[in-house]
């Protein structure tokens, strides 16, 4: 893990901020559309809104570490001498490293599945 970066702004949507950890670094440099990056997910949005007025859940979720495009998103200046960079949930290729189990993340969504659908039936 990466020294805990405290992100204080609020993101819009289905925006993460990831703190890069690996720089590109070797004698071949690759063009960016065929580079992998990995970074630390710390802040995540609420979620895209729906057109029923509900949120798509995120996929990330803070403490994450996930590997991604050098293309995606766009690269930030966050604090003193910090790098960040804020991409789509979507663009994210693949969650590397997980805080939370795969139990714990399947009943987290069957939590949410249960709550929207009792929400749906009393409309």
């Amino acid at each position: 893990m990466t020294n805990k970066v405290s992100f204080t702004q609020q993101l819009l949507d289905d925006l993460i901020a990831v703190a890069l950890l690996d720089k590109a670094e070797g004698v071949i440099k690759l063009p960016d559309w065929q580079r992998i990056l990995r970074g630390e997910v710390i802040a995540v949005g609420p979620g895209r809104m729906l057109p029923l007025g509900e949120r798509a859940p995120m996929e990330c979720s803070v403490g994450d570490i996930v590997s991604f495009a050098a293309t995606a998103g766009m690269d930030s200046q966050y604090g003193v001498g910090r790098s960040i960079r804020l991409m789509r949930d979507t663009d994210v290729d693949a969650i590397v490293e997980s805080e939370k189990s795969l139990t714990e993340q399947l009943h987290d969504n069957y939590t949410r599945v249960i709550e929207r659908q009792t929400e749906l039936s009393t409309l």
